[in-house]
């Protein structure tokens, strides 16, 4: 019955998807759905892209095993998503630019360094996300039917893969809305029938160890350090959110659209480790896997129908996120990789999207591979936020505190990013050095900022370097 009820909701989103794919006509609206989406979709889309499976399996775990100290990861991107929004979003929206190396490359001239290496970074990141989908998709079908975790990989990928190739944005925001409700009310329901069942929140938590009350917790300051850069400020360039920002019908409804969606999530985020709080409470033997608590519970607090219904909640964030990963990391990758540079801008919209298509449907089959290699949802978080950090401070200086582009010199960009993303890479595969820092987003950060200081120091006194310059040699 759990299966029938799942997959019942499965053909709802199918049809939906596809239903909406009819709207797209040109690259245009494959990218930024003809830029008509009110407040209230954008809610339930920024809702739905945020809390994917990845979160709905990592957040109980995190609530598990390090108590409160796990909303520094949970709240860091909703906090620096709104402010994202706040301080870009209207700069980004009236340029009427496409992606984030639109905007640099708006303020610094045209330079394919600067357009390709935020494009290929973010995607990075975004694609880890995707993997952690695919992953948390094998993981429930196991957990419901005992098949193996790569039958579900392949089932998951084939289902969103197949109306985010059709349909691109405008598909992805539909079927998020259906998805962002079913989520909701999915957490919200799971979170009460958890409370009750361990005794009332007063007594679960009295029930926790002394440090799962605090805000340090076992992790550590320096762990939360990398928590607030990694899941945190990284995300600033996260780019599902600028491309929602530059979907709506106006500045002031994408702006608001974002920051209430953000706050939807951060509700949301705090529920899934309040509930994982209460599975270590009733649980004081251990979980044989903590990531697996929201579908535990799910099936044995409820009747089977029920429990359908909730672990439709859960295919819901897989399906939504993962859709918008796929299509924000084509949207980069064709824009700024394929249109921009190798076609050169040679290609008409009805031509580009052809291109789209088969770029989406190559991206999502090849993030596969990603999913085989590293199964672990967290694990794939971590690496998301290496892989945005090296854009992140370009993309700051870009959008805040160099809008005219006088004060850092393009090379010094490149080289930041290019830099900054071999070290977090090294920091992350090393063991000696990873156990330092906390993982590779920390020295990324550091190496990263360095350079641009330098940039600033030396670039700025340069009087003859500035945007009209840069045009005029370029």
């Amino acid at each position: 019955m759990i299966i029938t009820i799942m997959i019942c909701f499965i053909v709802a989103n199918l049809i939906l998807g596809f239903w909406s794919a009819r709207k797209t006509k040109d690259s245009s609206t494959y990218m930024l759905g003809d830029r008509k989406m009110g407040v209230g979709v954008l809610i339930f889309t920024t809702f739905a892209t945020s809390i994917g499976a990845g979160d709905m399996l990592g957040y109980p775990a995190l609530g598990y095993a390090e108590g409160w100290s796990s909303l520094h990861f949970i709240l860091a991107m909703p906090v620096v998503i709104i402010l994202m929004a706040v301080t870009v979003g209207k700069r980004f929206y009236d340029l009427k630019v496409t992606t984030i190396s639109d905007l640099v490359c708006s303020v610094y001239g045209e330079d394919k360094y600067l357009r390709v290496i935020p494009s290929i970074c973010i995607s990075l990141g975004m694609l880890s996300w995707l993997a952690a989908q695919y992953s948390a998709f094998g993981k429930t079908l196991h957990l419901l039917t005992g098949a193996s975790p790569i039958i579900g990989l392949l089932i998951g990928a084939a289902l969103f893969i197949s109306y985010t190739v059709v349909g691109g944005l405008v598909s992805v925001i539909f079927t998020d809305v259906l998805q962002g409700v079913f989520l909701a009310i999915g957490v919200l329901v799971v979170f009460i029938a958890v409370t009750v069942k361990g005794g009332g929140f007063v007594a679960i938590q009295s029930g926790l160890p002394d440090n799962y009350s605090s805000f340090l917790g076992p992790v550590g300051a320096i762990t939360i350090l990398m928590f607030w850069l990694n899941k945190g400020l990284s995300r600033f360039t996260n780019f599902p959110y600028w491309q929602r920002l530059g979907s709506a019908k106006s500045v002031k409804a994408g702006i608001w659209g974002i920051i209430l969606g953000m706050v939807v999530t951060g509700i949301s985020g705090v529920a899934l480790a309040l509930i994982g709080m209460a599975a270590f409470k009733m649980n004081p033997g251990g979980m044989g896997d903590p990531e697996m608590i929201f579908p535990h519970y799910s099936i044995s607090l409820f009747p089977k129908w029920v429990a359908g219904f909730f672990l439709g909640a859960l295919w819901a964030a897989i399906l939504s996120s993962a859709a918008g990963f796929l299509n924000s990391s084509t949207t980069l990758l064709g824009h700024d990789v394929w249109f921009k540079v190798i076609k050169k801008s040679k290609r008409s919209k009805v031509e580009l999207l052809k291109d789209l298509r088969i770029i989406t449907l190559v991206i999502g089959v090849g993030t596969l591979l990603i999913a085989w290699l590293i199964p672990s949802v967290l694990q794939l978080f971590i690496w998301a936020g290496d892989w945005l950090t090296p854009p992140l401070i370009p993309v700051l200086c870009a959008a805040i505190f160099d809008k005219k582009g006088e004060k850092i010199p393009k090379a010094y960009l490149s080289l930041s990013m290019i830099v900054s993303g071999i070290v977090g890479v090294t920091f992350e595969v090393i063991p000696s050095l990873k156990a330092l820092l906390s993982g590779g987003t920390i020295p990324a950060f550091i190496a990263s900022f360095i350079i641009i200081l330098f940039g600033a120091i030396f670039g700025g006194i340069n009087k003859n370097h500035s945007f009209k310059n840069d045009v005029k040699e370029g």
